[in-house]
């Protein structure tokens, strides 16, 4: 019996799939192709840029399953939410994890804190009182700074306070860890001191009790 060669087309010529490659388009290109309608995780591909700059890379691959970082969110947010979005698609959010209310929770891509990732997006998009942003920026009556906490250890202390028994959507409003996590990315993408509006829903005591992250939480 005589093989016939493949056509040079054939996929028996073709290459493996090259590894996605570490870095925040690539991450961005899989989210959003993979968590669309009620498991998104960014309201656009901007939000999610700007969120990405903010995850730890260190020595990280895009082959990790679980710890805070961008490889591990790149890694849920391919073949695995492709095929289980509503599991894996939080994994590969911002969040990192399904939000529990649990002491620790989950632990895929939040390495199990999920207040990490919250501080760094919030003092990322806000500054704090020790190290303000550049310019150290106010609302339009020059009145109100942009910052909400005094450091990274105040806004760490401040986090676990926030009720924790509502699910993360990019959309996520009322008194409630989600709605601050979603806050903290809307102010990275906004100009100041539109940015004020956004970072001044990230507190703990709303003063005055207003804005986005008050009242009832919805989802």
């Amino acid at each position: 019996m005589i093989l016939q060669d493949a056509p040079p087309d054939s996929p028996l010529d073709a290459p493996p799939d090259a590894p996605p490659t570490l870095d925040c388009p690539t991450y961005c290109a899989e989210i959003g192709a993979n968590c669309a309608g009620t498991n998104s995780q960014y309201a656009d591909d901007e939000a999610c840029l700007h969120a990405c700059e903010t995850f730890a890379v260190g020595t990280s691959t895009v082959t990790d399953m679980s710890g805070n970082t961008l490889g591990c969110r790149i890694y849920h947010a391919g073949a695995p939410s492709k095929m289980s979005p509503e599991a894996e698609c939080p994994r590969a959010g911002p969040a990192g994890d399904i939000i529990t209310a649990s002491p620790g929770g989950p632990a895929y891509c939040s390495g199990g804190d999920f207040c990490t990732t919250y501080c760094t997006l919030e003092i990322a998009a806000c500054g704090t009182i020790s190290v303000p942003l550049p310019g150290n920026p106010h609302d339009s009556t020059s009145k109100n700074p942009v910052y909400e906490y005094i450091d990274m250890a105040d806004c760490i202390d401040t986090c676990p306070t926030f009720d924790r028994t509502h699910v993360y959507n990019p959309a996520a409003v009322g008194d409630s860890f989600a709605c601050r996590l979603a806050q903290s990315i809307t102010a990275l993408v906004s100009i100041t001191p539109g940015a004020t509006m956004h970072c001044s829903s990230t507190a703990l005591n709303l003063d005055p009790p207003s804005g986005f992250c008050f009242g009832t939480p919805t989802p």
